[in-house]
């Protein structure tokens, strides 16, 4: 079966980020017990909902399950969905949605009944209901599709490749839902070690106060107003000594679960932000990352983007975890859409989370587990490569889109 999701965005100088969330949902989507695809499409033509998404499913019950019923809306973006063009419907007719490669267009019919050839016409059979058949058909180009289907039909460019979905869940002998065997060759992760990570721009080491903290206090009082520790329950600080002094408390005395890093740009030598690895669960494969302060000195920079690399790269592929996690105050928009650029799947709002200066404080989960990071790594390695970047040091292609 084939479900449909047509959307409209109304805030055009937001739908970069909205883009940007839509791949993590795609991806949440297909983490569905019973989708077993998912891809997202852009319209060609006005007149038409401007964002399309084709999903395959097993059957009707997916959207019954507690699963589906979590994941699916439109999350933080409530309320600049264009509700009049938001329409979803289930279809049969098909077991599996074509998957549509970059170049090609996805051509759509909505009809009272079939009326061409050139389409596979699919038959309503859920949901909104607002068309009785949808003909689809998937073209080399434009040009060709309008010359074979004469118009009066409309055409999608693909935004995502496919995502691969999930199949029915595994039942016990009680015909209880379970999860997935973990593959017999996992083994509990291990441990974060104490050495450098070294990349082209950047190096990931352990904090260190004497080596560390007077290049850190000097990159963070550039930001002059302090906006960088908003959301922490520390900083700003208002001398070295004061900030010396947090270092050694992280460091030395601080949480044997929380151990903090130091970014070290490469071509100043100098260290230019701090991120740290928290809740390390070996036994469960889970660790996050967290504390992430990044002074203006590595801001946006390509050094940035690295680190995270790094950091990631030495927790799927040197230490064997099968999550990684990234959480953020529910106000902190900065980290919201770093999460979504740099790959995370939104997860979820733990309300009344924590209570940070005085204030509550509802903190947003986001996460990238083992089966995701190969394509990650992928994309990470082609957006990294020197030949990615021109002369002035500008993106060719953004990270998002060699996904």
């Amino acid at each position: 079966m084939i479900f449909f999701s047509e959307s409209a965005f109304i805030e055009p100088s937001r739908h970069p980020e909205w883009d940007e969330w839509y791949k993590g949902h795609l991806a949440a989507m297909a983490s569905v017990p019973g989708v077993l695809s998912a891809q997202r499409f852009a319209a060609l033509q006005p007149g038409v909902p401007p964002s399309l998404a084709m999903y395959t499913v097993t059957s009707p019950a997916v959207f019954e399950s507690e699963i589906y019923l979590g994941v699916r809306g439109m999350g933080p973006w409530v309320g600049l969905v264009d509700e009049t063009q938001h329409r979803r419907n289930l279809f049969d007719g098909l077991d599996v949605a074509p998957a549509v490669e970059a170049g090609q267009v996805l051509a759509v019919a909505d009809r009272a009944a079939p009326d061409r050839k050139g389409l596979t016409w699919l038959r309503i059979a859920g949901l909104e209901r607002s068309t009785p058949y949808r003909g689809i058909g998937v073209f080399p180009d434009a040009a060709s599709a309008r010359q074979a289907l004469r118009g009066a039909v409309a055409l999608y460019r693909p935004v995502t490749a496919v995502y691969a979905g999930a199949p029915e869940p595994r039942r016990n002998q009680f015909g209880q839902p379970i999860g997935w065997q973990i593959t017999p060759e996992w083994k509990p992760a291990q441990r974060p070690p104490l050495t450098p990570m070294t990349g082209r721009l950047a190096v990931v080491e352990p904090l260190n106060a004497a080596r560390h903290a007077a290049d850190l206090f000097a990159a963070n009082a550039l930001d002059r107003e302090g906006r960088n520790f908003t959301y922490y329950p520390y900083g700003p600080f208002a001398t070295l000594d004061e900030y010396r002094t947090w270092v050694t408390g992280v460091t030395v005395n601080g949480e044997p679960n929380r151990l903090f890093h130091a970014i070290v740009d490469i071509a100043s030598g100098k260290a230019v932000g701090v991120a740290a690895y928290a809740n390390i669960t070996p036994a469960m494969g889970v660790i996050e990352v967290a504390a992430l302060v990044f002074s203006p000195l590595l801001q946006r920079r390509p050094a940035a983007t690295e680190a995270h690399y790094l950091l990631m790269r030495r927790a799927f592929d040197e230490l064997g975890y099968r999550r990684y996690e990234w959480k953020c105050d529910s106000h902190n928009m900065p980290s919201r859409a770093a999460a979504l650029r740099l790959g995370f799947t939104f997860e979820g709002t733990f309300r009344q989370a924590m209570a940070v200066r005085g204030r509550n404080r509802d903190t947003m989960y986001f996460s990238i587990t083992d089966k995701e990071w190969p394509r990650l790594r992928a994309a990470f390695e082609r957006w990294l490569d020197p030949a990615n970047f021109d002369a002035e040091g500008r993106q060719r292609a953004s990270l998002a889109s060699l996904r």
